[in-house]
């Protein structure tokens, strides 16, 4: 038993790796910079190129400021875009707010932000929304279309369509769990020190809750009468499996925030950027569900021996971080 729960956690282990190559094909596919703006620069005369961002921005304020022009594309997690000059490519957002006062040569992505089209503000490309809203001044000039996502679609696909990514389960998902996490912060803490210290304990006696359960269920409500008692534990259920979910979306986060931007190493960064992970990863074909199956199983387990996040099941090797 305990090598099948070995294999099944080195699994879980290998598809999240390999989620996180994911992540970064989807923030370079089709968001390298073009040769065309080398291209006409270099036929019109100098290149007016003052920089370009060779990596996304986590969490803090970028600002374009006047007579600047950047020849990359802009990507950002959690922060503020202030365009004040000029960006010859595309603008992508996950989760924080674009003002535009300058050009922008390209589209303009947002996922679960605003953006903000200033007086003195140029477009040249579509605006794709989803999970947000556009504010523009008279004078603004957008050369495209507004497309919203959430109307015209449910889920955005990824390359050939191999792989789907479900907006509103990952908009639900951080939601949840920025909420939680700023709520009950130890609670959550306790569970994610317990899945991680106890990993093979929390994968057994999560299998053993979600194999019982059902027919704990069924007894009850062939009973009748504690029919009320089975709608309170299917509910103890599911808050277990949400809480220890995002428990171990927050373990994943703080990992990968960690080796990716230590200098952003804030909580909600590493809520955000676990949850999103497992929400890709879970989008995954034939494999996707194993991946949402081991994290949930593994904080359901941890969520019961931590008694909701109640107590510490053992001992850290050292503090815990808040």
């Amino acid at each position: 038993m305990l090598k099948v729960v070995r294999r099944f956690s080195r699994l879980c282990y290998l598809c999240i790796l390999s989620s996180l190559w994911l992540i970064a094909a989807m923030m370079l596919s089709g968001k390298v910079p073009t040769a065309s703006a080398a291209t006409l620069s270099a036929d019109d005369g100098p290149n007016p190129c003052t920089g370009a961002y060779h990596k996304p921005a986590f969490g803090s304020t970028v600002v374009v400021n006047s007579g600047e022009v950047i020849c990359s594309n802009l990507t950002s997690f959690g922060s503020t875009v202030i365009i004040r000059g000029d960006v010859i490519g595309d603008v992508v957002a996950f989760g924080g707010d674009v003002v535009i006062a300058g050009d922008v040569d390209g589209n303009v992505m947002l996922y679960s932000g605003n953006v903000t089209l200033q007086d003195s503000a140029h477009v040249n490309g579509d605006i794709h929304l989803c999970g947000g809203r556009w504010l523009h001044g008279s004078d603004a000039q957008l050369h495209g279309s507004v497309i919203d996502c959430t109307h015209t679609v449910s889920k955005l696909v990824l390359g050939d369509g191999s792989l789907e990514f479900h907006f509103w389960s990952l908009l639900t998902w951080v939601a949840l769990g920025v909420l939680l996490t700023s709520l009950l912060p130890e609670h959550v803490m306790l569970v994610r020190t317990t899945a991680r210290n106890k990993l093979r304990r929390s994968l057994v006696l999560g299998m053993l809750s979600i194999l019982l359960a059902p027919a704990i269920l069924a007894v009850l409500v062939a009973l009748i009468i504690p029919i009320p008692l089975a709608i309170l534990i299917a509910i103890v259920l599911i808050a277990a499996w949400a809480l220890g979910t995002i428990s171990v979306g927050w373990l994943i986060g703080e990992y990968i925030v960690r080796i990716v931007s230590p200098q952003h190493n804030t909580r909600v960064l590493q809520v955000v950027v676990g949850l999103t992970v497992l929400v890709l990863a879970g989008s995954l074909p034939y494999i996707g569900w194993l991946v949402i199956l081991g994290a949930g199983l593994l904080g359901l387990g941890a969520v019961f021996l931590s008694r909701f996040g109640t107590r510490l099941y053992s001992q850290p090797k050292q503090p815990l971080p808040m």
